[in-house]
């Protein structure tokens, strides 16, 4: 386990994530050839919907081997509706490279991305990319990076450009070492630039000397550091979260490639060096003779369902007997094991804790699910996803079709933890996390259905919650055969914390709990007026019908009678989404850009200038944000370009009832 590294790239949309693990592919040796994005040739984007449409839509895993140690790579995606495939890898990543755009900057959803790293206490490397592009500056992206990300970046590889500005080498900070692209600049350039290389390096000895006391002295005394000592420095300061290290190139030329897999392997760690924590805080994790758990943080449908397993302890072997940790049955055997690489795949037969790998099968596992030794079953932690926030009517044009598109999108929503599908009559109600992201489903929806349906526009998916607690008793009367027939159910309703889909449970027993229970899970998920229960608990309390015996309907139409009483009297509360921007335009049209979001009750955080521009970040509900990517080029010739990105439920205007 001490020479796996299992690490994610992660970073804004198009700032060379796939591109950078095409070149870790080529690098290494795994393939022979390096795969383009805008050439529809890349091996992690293997879905057609990727490649159509030149974006990675979800997370790759592959492996090599780099440096005599065996390299766990996972290519995510930038997008921010998508942000979900980011979230359920950071579970079982020991570390990741955070790709900036040399160009642009560090923009938003870089910020995003940092943040769900750093909650998970997970490692982050940063590789400064696109060094080649007019417009490229190191100095100003390494400042952006302290600032933005609020970390202390400590470059460990410079960028060299000779006296014409253009990118002609790369020098290694730590041992002084010098890559040239297109022949050695003249000996004028050279000699300036072993003297700034020369710079770095005791810029580089100085950071480290704040952190360690041996090196300090020895400084004082005039003493040189070998590179071994830097490294062994730098990677305490990196795991202790005291610094970031930062490396340079431009992976489209495969420049700094190998050099970023030099640093992977010197100062990202093992499974059992980031401490204690997450899926390592298991008892006996990382031990290959405890009872085997691992964790599925992935589902996918590609011919067959493929589990995506992390190993915590234990070995995993075709023919071993493995039970659900959240609910136990009759033991079943494993009967395949897979490593990939993107949509390939080849057998295995002994996995050590640690090890990525693929169990196949229609095994309703989900992503979050524990599988384990039967005589062991135990539960690892959870990750949780957020909300949706747009919806969409999904309508076959023939009714009888609706149950195979329904059937696709159910499983979609397996493969897609933020995917949520229910139905209305002939219409499925389709939930995600923005419009790209509807349009993707209903892409592949058509594709594995072969069913033709029209959608609606999206709109934006409130919800509501309650803040108090209440109890409601009601009855439900028919005549049934001349008779008076009755039944009764009582409901309890009380705010739970986050913002999850409402909690309903009973204690009672029997077919009329089970129906009322039944009939409870639908009104939570359609509401009372405006959308979906979220944080909240429901209950149900009683139920009893008269002496003649029971019938479904009047339990669930109690059932439904006493939801809409307890919810009057609950303080309910109207919420829609929120989400956070950042827009980015010229200077000279930041007043009217201003003015718009003003206009759309934006709420203004931090305006400054920027190497492109005006950077303008603030919040707002998604619904006043609808429509805005067309006015904002309107109004910017083009130029301006605005990244949103969920920021939880708020308050609708006039939403308290």
């Amino acid at each position: 386990m001490d020479r796996l590294r299992t690490f994610g790239i992660v970073a804004h949309i198009d700032a060379g994530k796939t591109t950078l693990t095409e070149r870790i592919l080529f690098s290494s040796g795994s393939q022979s050839f390096c795969g383009s994005v805008d050439d529809g040739t890349a091996t992690m984007d293997w879905m057609a919907a990727e490649r159509a449409r030149g974006i990675s839509i979800t997370a790759a895993a592959t492996r090599v081997q780099w440096g005599g140690h065996g390299l766990q790579v996972v290519d995510t995606p930038g997008h921010v509706d998508f942000t979900a495939e980011v979230e359920r890898c950071l579970w079982v990543l020991d570390g990741v490279v955070v790709v900036v755009d040399a160009v642009r900057g560090v923009e938003s959803q870089t910020e995003a991305v940092w943040q769900q790293a750093a909650e998970r206490s997970v490692p982050r490397l940063v590789f400064v990319n696109k060094l080649d592009r007019q417009g490229a500056d190191f100095v100003a992206a390494l400042q952006e990076i302290g600032d933005r990300l609020d970390c202390r970046p400590l470059p460990l590889v410079v960028p060299l450009f000779d006296g014409r500005g253009d990118f002609a080498g790369l020098g290694d900070v730590v041992t002084g070492a010098v890559q040239w692209f297109e022949g050695r600049p003249d000996a004028g350039a050279v000699d300036r630039l072993g003297v700034e290389l020369r710079a770095a390096n005791e810029r580089l000895i100085e950071t480290v000397a704040d952190l360690d006391d041996g090196i300090l002295t020895d400084v004082l005394a005039g003493q040189g550091i070998a590179p071994e000592r830097l490294r062994a420095a730098v990677r305490a300061g990196f795991l202790a979260g005291r610094l970031v290290p930062v490396l340079a190139g431009a992976a489209l030329w495969n420049r700094g490639v190998d050099w970023l897999l030099d640093a992977v392997v010197a100062y990202l760690p093992g499974p059992l060096e980031g401490g204690r924590r997450g899926l390592w805080s298991l008892d006996r994790a990382g031990d290959p003779e405890a009872p085997f758990c691992g964790f599925v943080f992935k589902v996918q449908h590609v011919d067959e369902a493929w589990n995506f397993v992390r190993v915590v302890r234990g070995r995993l072997r075709p023919g071993d007997p493995w039970v659900r940790g959240r609910a136990p049955g009759a033991p079943r055997p494993i009967e395949r094991v897979w490593t990939v690489q993107a949509d390939r795949h080849r057998e295995v037969g002994d996995v050590v804790p640690g090890e990525i790998v693929v169990v196949p099968g229609e095994w309703g596992l989900r992503t979050g699910d524990t599988i384990c030794a039967p005589q062991a079953p135990v539960m690892l932690p959870l990750p949780r996803f957020p909300v949706p926030v747009l919806a969409m009517t999904f309508e076959p044009e023939r009714a009888e079709e609706g149950h195979r598109l329904l059937q696709a999108l159910r499983e979609l929503a397996v493969d897609d933890p933020t995917l949520r599908i229910d139905r209305d009559q002939d219409r499925i109600l389709v939930r995600g996390m923005g419009e790209l992201h509807l349009e993707i489903v209903a892409d592949l929806a058509r594709q594995r259905s072969g069913v033709v349906f029209q959608t609606s526009r999206p709109r934006v998916d409130r919800h509501e919650t309650v803040r108090v607690e209440v109890e409601a008793v009601a009855e439900a009367h028919a005549v049934v055969a001349g008779r008076p027939r009755w039944a009764r159910c009582g409901v309890g309703i009380r705010p739970r914390s986050g913002v999850e889909p409402a909690l309903v449970f009973t204690s009672l027993v029997g077919d009329d709990a089970e129906a009322a229970v039944a009939e409870l899970q639908l009104r939570a998920a359609t509401g009372v007026r405006v959308g979906s229960l979220v944080g909240a608990e429901v209950a149900l309390l009683a139920v009893a019908h008269d002496p003649l015996g029971s019938l479904e309907p009047l339990v669930q139409q109690a059932a439904s009678k006493a939801f809409d009483q307890a919810m009057a009297a609950a303080e309910p509360l109207a919420l829609e989404p929120q989400v956070r921007f950042e827009v980015r335009c010229p200077e000279d049209s930041a007043p009217a850009v201003l003015a718009e979001l003003a206009a759309r009750d934006g709420h203004l955080e931090r305006v400054s200038s920027g190497r492109l521009g005006a950077i303008i970040n603030g919040s707002a509900s998604l619904s006043r944000m609808l429509g805005y990517v067309t006015k904002l080029r309107s109004m910017t010739r083009g130029l301006g370009k605005v990244s949103l990105r969920p920021a939880g439920l708020g308050p609708m205007a006039g939403g308290a009832r």
